[in-house]
């Protein structure tokens, strides 16, 4: 019986992997050691070989958008063919986050972006994730807020403007970088606020 269902199992996940929309998310997973490297790359390059880091700043910028792109992309594919799967919908937030995650630590250790600001974007995040779960074992169902939609797409803007980090066609990149990063930690914060707030309204109306 345990064989029957270690069976049934796999062929599902088999098949669920097979979807586009769940491809273009483990993607995001595939960019994430490329990127590292990348990273690495910036790190070790001394500050006088401004063309090298310039390239590598441009590359990790280009594979970061596609990325985000992709995330885009899997959401309409699953909405549009009705292609929604439970693989997908862990598969997809976990992608984002690592995706984003990693991006911030490393420009971090680039000296692009300041580790307080990290901490509490991703602090954000395993609140968030932890509360979900505590709702989701309680049968509550909490609404997502608008704000919540909107914080990836500042998490992307800024950390694809601080990859970038050089001026091109007179834009300072590394400085607006910076502006989304505001922006995404204020977004980032109040959404969680307000994913308590709901939490707490949808407890008191189930009491």
């Amino acid at each position: 019986m345990a064989k029957g269902w270690y069976l049934s199992m796999h062929d599902k996940i088999s098949n669920e992997i097979k979807t586009l929309p769940n491809i273009l998310s483990l993607s995001r997973i595939f960019i994430i050691p490329f990127m590292i490297v990348l990273f690495e790359i910036i790190r070790y390059t001394p500050p006088s070989e401004i063309g090298t880091l310039e390239l590598i700043s441009f590359i990790g910028a280009v594979l970061f958008g596609i990325g985000g792109l992709t995330d885009f992309f899997d959401g309409y594919f699953a909405r549009k063919y009705q292609g929604t799967t439970t693989l997908g919908k862990l598969l997809d937030p976990i992608s984002d986050k690592l995706l984003i995650a990693t991006a911030m630590i490393m420009l971090v250790s680039i000296n692009r972006l300041h580790a307080w600001i990290v901490v509490l974007i991703i602090g954000r995040e395993f609140a968030v994730t932890g509360l979900r779960a505590l709702s989701a074992s309680s049968g509550l169902i909490i609404p997502a807020s608008l704000e919540g939609k909107y914080k990836m797409n500042f998490q992307i803007a800024a950390v694809f403007g601080l990859l970038v980090h050089y001026t091109y066609f007179d834009v300072n990149f590394q400085r607006v970088g910076t502006l989304f990063v505001w922006v995404a930690l204020f977004v980032t914060l109040w959404s969680g606020a307000k994913y308590f707030i709901n939490f707490s309204k949808t407890l008191k109306t189930e009491v």
